[in-house]
């Protein structure tokens, strides 16, 4: 058994505090020993992680996938000497085996929807899921080739992009489906702004304004992206847009009502999903391994990382400001204002 000893190791804080299992922590504090790093073991409880770096005063680990929420505190032992546990706050896996490929969305009774999308030009069984606030997963809607793009819309129905067809579809609250608009390219990230009206992201590099009768206008141009445009409008109106590309850094762009493109901010590798919260706080999530998870961005437009969780691609905030989380195949939910 191992125990805390005075001139054993010592916990000062874990950045990011907010986790999701399989993502990369940095534990902070000291009596850590570089030469001696595989004389290192970190637990998650009384689980362990895989440590990746070890310095003077930073280790890194990854959350083991086996980390359970009600035992989430961390500890660091070398030679059978332990640091005091450190409480972190883990994420919640509230869905399994689906595909988003953006942002869910919540409707306004709480529930939330994601995708599963499958590779191009694949059809899957079900095209959307709804899970309810109790967590209850149920098959919402089906026929729709690779669904992409969510959004509510003012009309109180789930709008859905398609990326293989160019389409965007809408569902009404008893499940009915037709064409809202089409010839959109690769659809991908769907958005309202303040007045009603559906803007739709092509990735090949054009941003489409919807007008009321469902004819599409293009908008603006941007740098085309190799996985998706994803769409958020922010408190002064202008539209916010990620484009991951394959370049080491993208930005986050910010467009005027006028259609004037600027970057918002920079030091992304592969952004993707982006949303406010209800202070009008940007956040985006990062999709490249080691530095992803979801980020906050400050008033002085720098990123800061507060939940590290495995390459992320989209995130909604529910009416109590707790996250939900989109991954490749699983949707998490974190309470931001939990220790």
């Amino acid at each position: 058994m191992s125990v805390s000893k005075p001139n054993g190791p010592s916990v000062r804080e874990i950045d990011p505090r907010y986790v999701v299992a399989g993502g990369r922590i940095a534990i902070r504090g000291q009596g850590f020993l570089p030469e001696r790093a595989h004389a290192h073991h970190v637990f998650f409880g009384e689980n362990p992680a895989r440590i990746t770096r070890v310095s003077s005063d930073t280790i890194s680990v990854i959350v083991p996938e086996d980390a359970q929420p009600s035992a989430c505190e961390v500890r660091v032992e070398i030679d059978g000497a332990s640091s005091e546990a450190h409480p972190v706050s883990l994420a919640q896996s509230i869905a399994e085996d689906v595909q988003p490929v953006a942002n869910p969305v919540f409707d306004g009774n709480g529930n939330l929807y994601v995708t599963l999308s499958g590779t191009r030009g694949e059809k899957q069984p079900v095209s959307v899921y709804r899970i309810a606030p109790d967590g209850d997963v149920e098959a919402y809607l089906s026929s729709i080739l690779n669904p992409t793009g969510l959004a509510w819309g003012p009309d109180d129905c789930l709008y859905i992009s398609s990326r293989a067809e160019g389409t965007v579809y809408r569902a009404s609250s008893s499940q009915e489906i037709d064409v809202y608009a089409d010839e959109l390219g690769t659809a991908t990230g769907i958005a309202f702004d303040r007045e009603g009206i559906l803007y739709v992201g092509d990735r090949r590099g054009t941003i489409f304004r919807i007008e009321p009768n469902g004819e599409p206008r293009s908008f603006c141009h941007l740098e085309p992206s190799v996985a998706a445009y994803h769409l958020a409008f922010g408190p002064d109106g202008s539209l916010f847009v990620t484009a991951p590309s394959l370049s080491p850094v993208d930005p986050v762009y910010r467009i005027s009502v006028d259609a004037d493109v600027e970057v918002f901010c920079r030091g992304f590798g592969r952004p993707q999903g982006i949303a406010f919260d209800d202070d009008a706080t940007l956040y985006v999530t990062e999709g490249l391994v080691g530095d992803s998870g979801v980020y906050r961005v400050g008033p002085d437009q720098t990123p800061v990382r507060i939940v590290a969780a495995p390459p992320i691609v989209g995130l909604a905030f529910d009416a109590g400001g707790a996250l939900a989380l989109a991954g490749g195949s699983s949707v998490y939910k974190v309470d931001l204002g939990v220790t």
